[in-house]
């Protein structure tokens, strides 16, 4: 009996195991790459987050620390042997595990770094597939250091967590690593990625705060920027992106009635159409919800509902046309003739694209819901209009 229970004693201790893990706080986590290209070698740009700032400052997080920004650089003659040489001056091992976002300069897109990057971050056993893609055409480590506005964490940053500030208003939307792995293998293998740029909206109790825009797309095939699309031109795809919440429209424009609406939910359908001649041209049909937040004396409930429809119609016809011209099917109208009718798909398709005309798009149907606004429960903002507002 006394040797069967030092036998078991002895064999529990071979099963205490983990002894070659890691401690996490024995790790450095990055957060945040850059990549760059200069003078023919490739710089990288690591930016380390500090954990304590997701703990709770009683719980022993410490305030002071919450946003700072540390970045460290290399070079090498391939990305991988940029990232040796940055690992050499770490003091601990770099844990990829939470690394959320990568930003590109525009020359490390035109050296072929933007596919490698890719395939390297695909490969690595400890990324992740939520890793966010920028590009910008400024300094990228000047990027990485600004701190967010508020006294918050990295980790909630614009550039790590980007879906918070895009569900509040659905201008631009961020694209992660797998969204961009399936957009390069389906028609038309380019993908639209935000550019950065640094601006100072924001001021504090003592001096300007720099924060971080994104306000233009850059349309990447694999290695080579095809476009940069402004502002104006993205305000016709953001109600067609399928990952849309909310934005505002802005109505009777340029004249002294101009104001805006919330649009706060929609549904749209793309619809290929084969013509006789064997054109095919698409038929979008969309239904939306709206609610106005601010009134204009002698605006009739019809009257915004009339003015909305036109401004969206508007808005998709001068994005398509303007994206149409520079050989960009920015609403993947490629990808949908492809997945409603292969076979039509593979008669006219060139290089995965499908030949767009002016007229590619026969008609765009709108439909809306206004809703009574905000605060408004008691009394309906439009005339003959029944409160709904308090049953949601």
């Amino acid at each position: 009996m006394r040797y069967r229970f030092i036998l078991i004693l002895l064999s529990v201790s071979f099963l205490s195991g983990c002894w070659d893990s890691n401690e996490p706080e024995r790790l450095v986590y990055a957060n945040g790459l850059g990549i760059d290209y200069k003078d023919g070698k490739v710089v990288a740009h690591l930016q380390i987050i500090n954990l304590q700032g997701l703990a709770k400052s009683e719980s022993g997080g410490d305030p002071s620390t919450l946003n700072a920004a540390d970045v460290g650089s290399a070079t090498g003659d391939t990305l991988d042997e940029a990232l040796f040489n940055l690992y050499h001056t770490s003091d601990r091992r770099i844990y990829w595990g939470h690394l959320s976002f990568v930003i590109l300069s525009e020359e490390a897109i035109k050296t072929g770094n933007f596919k490698y990057t890719l395939d390297l971050l695909d490969r690595y056993r400890e990324t992740r597939y939520r890793i966010y893609f920028f590009m910008t055409k400024g300094a990228v480590k000047d990027a990485m250091l600004i701190s967010p506005i508020e006294n918050i964490s990295l980790a909630f940053s614009k550039l790590s967590d980007p879906k918070g500030n895009y569900n509040q208003s659905s201008f631009i939307p961020p694209i992660n690593l797998r969204e961009i792995l399936i957009e390069l293998d389906e028609p038309a293998y380019y993908v639209s990625i935000p550019q950065l740029k640094i601006t100072e909206q924001w001021t504090g109790q003592k001096e300007k705060k720099k924060a971080l825009l994104m306000d233009n797309i850059a349309v990447i095939s694999e290695n080579k920027i095809m476009t940069i699309l402004p502002k104006k031109v993205m305000n016709g795809a953001r109600l067609v992106n399928k990952h849309f919440v909310r934005d505002n429209v802005t109505l009777f424009s340029g004249t002294e009635r101009e104001t805006s609406i919330i649009v706060f939910e929609k549904k749209a359908k793309i619809t290929p159409i084969v013509e006789k001649n064997g054109k095919v041209r698409f038929h979008i049909k969309m239904k939306i919800k709206a609610s106005v937040d601010m009134l204009k004396k002698g605006i009739t409930h019809k009257e915004y509902e009339e003015e909305l429809i036109r401004s969206i119609k508007k808005e998709i016809k001068y994005t398509y046309q303007y994206t149409q011209k520079r050989g960009l099917d920015l609403f993947r109208l490629s990808n949908t003739l492809y997945r409603e009718d292969i076979k039509t798909w593979r008669k006219i398709e060139t290089g995965g694209r499908i030949p767009l005309d002016e007229d590619s798009i026969k008609s765009i149907k709108i439909e809306v819901i206004l809703q009574d606004t905000g605060k408004q429960t008691l009394t309906p903002i439009f005339d003959g209009q029944d409160d709904n507002s308090s049953k949601n």
